[in-house]
């Protein structure tokens, strides 16, 4: 890959993590003042941000593979990142499929949908299977859930500020730049 190529991508890697932080510190202050729709949408920009930098580390196509592991490589992303699996992203980014999935599973189960609490969902919600509960959030755990699947938000968050550090730095370097 063209050094002048992998520095832009180190910079849109770099863009892409400043997002993912923003989004947690909107995330935080939402929080603080009761804003639960704000709450959410920081959420979901949290892992779209996330979900972009996956795949620019681990691109979907096949010929794109080489420039995800050069990528990575360059920026010192082991294979088994906690910024890899984009199941998250994709629970948020195709939701109308989650629904129509719910419902085939619970035609007249509970819908519970959006509890924000500082406990486990468990012990705030006794209605049904967490499988059927869709996108909840426990702050004490900083835990986002979605129907059993479950997701570190603060892990996230720390992912994405420790390759935002590295990214800056490699996407700034001065070094040979191909033509």
């Amino acid at each position: 890959m063209r050094t002048r190529v992998l520095r832009i991508l180190q910079l849109e890697m770099a863009r892409q993590c400043a997002f993912g932080i923003a989004a947690w510190q909107d995330l935080l202050a939402a929080l603080g003042g009761s804003q639960d729709d704000r709450v959410w949408y920081s959420v979901q920009a949290l892992l779209v941000a996330a979900g972009n930098v996956s795949k620019l580390l681990w691109p979907s196509r096949k010929r794109s593979q080489d420039r995800g592991r050069t990528l990575r490589e360059s920026l010192q992303v082991p294979d088994d990142s906690f910024l890899q699996p984009r199941n998250f992203r994709n629970h948020f980014e195709h939701f109308d499929e989650r629904i129509e999935e719910w419902a085939e599973a619970a035609p007249h189960g509970a819908f519970v949908d959006s509890c924000i609490s500082n406990r486990p969902l468990a012990s705030v919600v006794s209605a049904g299977s967490p499988t059927l509960w869709l996108r909840n959030l426990d702050t004490s755990s900083w835990t986002v859930t979605f129907r059993g699947d479950s997701c570190d938000l603060s892990r996230l968050h720390q992912a994405l500020r420790d390759l935002h550090a590295v990214a800056s730095i490699e996407a700034m370097r001065h070094d040979h730049v191909d033509p």
